[in-house]
C-alpha cells in the first residue's frame, strides 16, 4: 500500500516475475531503455540491472506512465536516429497494453498484459499500425 499510485513499491511477486522474465532478455543489448518514474517502474529497472541486463542508454521518462496518452511515446520513438535500435521500456501494464496496440493495429485501445510482462515489437518506423508483435513472454 502507498499514498499514491506513484509510490506503490514493487512486490515481493513482482520482483520474482522480474527475475523470471529476464531470461527473454538476458542475450540482448538495448540502444535504449525508458524507464517510468513510478517507483515499481525504477524498482523493476533496477532488478532487471542487478541481473546484468546490458544497454548503452537509459533515461527515466514521464511518457510511459498509465494514464498518459500513447502518442507522445511513439513522437519520442520516432525521433531517435538510428538504425538497428533495440529499445527497452520499463513501464505500466495499462500503458504497455495501450502501446502495443497502437503501434501494431493503429487503436489505443489497449491489450492484456499480464504482470511483469514482456511484449515484443518489430517495427521498420514507430508509427500506428506499422509494428508486428512478435510474441508477449509472462512469468504466469
Amino acid at each position: 500500500m502507498a499514498a499514491t499510485d506513484q509510490l506503490r513499491p514493487l512486490t515481493e511477486t513482482g520482483v520474482s516475475q522480474v527475475r523470471i522474465n529476464y531470461q527473454f532478455l538476458q542475450d540482448q543489448t538495448f540502444t535504449h531503455v525508458f524507464v517510468s518514474p513510478y517507483l515499481r517502474a525504477q524498482q523493476t529497472f533496477e532488478a532487471l540491472k542487478s541481473q546484468g541486463l546490458e544497454f548503452k542508454r537509459v533515461k527515466t521518462v514521464d511518457w510511459v506512465t498509465p494514464d498518459v496518452d500513447t502518442q507522445p511515446a511513439i513522437d519520442h520513438l520516432m525521433a531517435i536516429d538510428g538504425d538497428e535500435l533495440n529499445i527497452l521500456i520499463v513501464c505500466h501494464q495499462t500503458f504497455a497494453g495501450r502501446l502495443a496496440t497502437h503501434l501494431c493495429d493503429g487503436t489505443t485501445r489497449g491489450c492484456h498484459v499480464d504482470t511483469a510482462a514482456i511484449i515484443e515489437i518489430e517495427a521498420e518506423v514507430f508509427a500506428s499500425q506499422c509494428a508486428t508483435l512478435r510474441n508477449i513472454y509472462s512469468a504466469y
